[in-house]
């Protein structure tokens, strides 16, 4: 009977976020590979979200949903990710490749990549996506390198955050 009250409880839980949810959060990893000597980029985000922050900004009327292609689509994902998502170190602001997108159940998956990183002592991470569309939008970062971890949580008025490491 426990395992029914649980899957009644995550059946009204999936529904519910299929159609309308009261939190908006995004969650990107970034992980600093020293052997490849790049950083490796993969955010999370509500495909309804992200769907509606690039119609509003482009004035444009894209449906993001899974095995439908739309001709144009990754210009204006790229074009506001680039805008909205920004990797410094001490020497600059830090060029970065945008490798494609995914669906994944209600989520929309990013993958992003900086290239020939030697000694990454320190790293500022600004991401403020969706943040010109919800007030209330979190976008948690999980920093990974080597053995070293660092997690934190970016929002409007709080939208970058340096990392330093040994």
């Amino acid at each position: 009977m426990k395992f029914f009250g649980v899957l009644l409880i995550w059946l009204s839980f999936a529904s519910a976020t299929n159609t309308y949810h009261e939190f908006y959060l995004s969650v990107t990893d970034v992980t600093y590979v020293k052997s490849e000597k790049s950083l490796q980029i993969i955010s999370r985000v509500f495909t309804d979200d992200f769907e509606d922050v690039i119609n509003k900004r482009y004035d444009k009327d894209f449906k993001l949903i899974p095995n439908l292609e739309v001709e144009g689509i990754d210009f204006y994902i790229e074009k506001y990710i680039r805008d909205k998502f920004i990797l410094e170190t001490k020497k600059g602001v830090l060029s970065y490749k945008y490798l494609g997108r995914k669906y994944e159940d209600d989520m929309i998956y990013l993958f992003l990549e900086a290239e020939n990183l030697e000694n990454l002592e320190a790293l500022t991470i600004e991401n403020s996506v969706l943040t010109d569309l919800y007030l209330e939008q979190k976008n948690m970062i999980h920093y990974k390198s080597d053995n070293f971890k660092k997690s934190f949580i970016l929002e409007k008025d709080i939208s970058k955050k340096t990392i330093l490491h040994n």
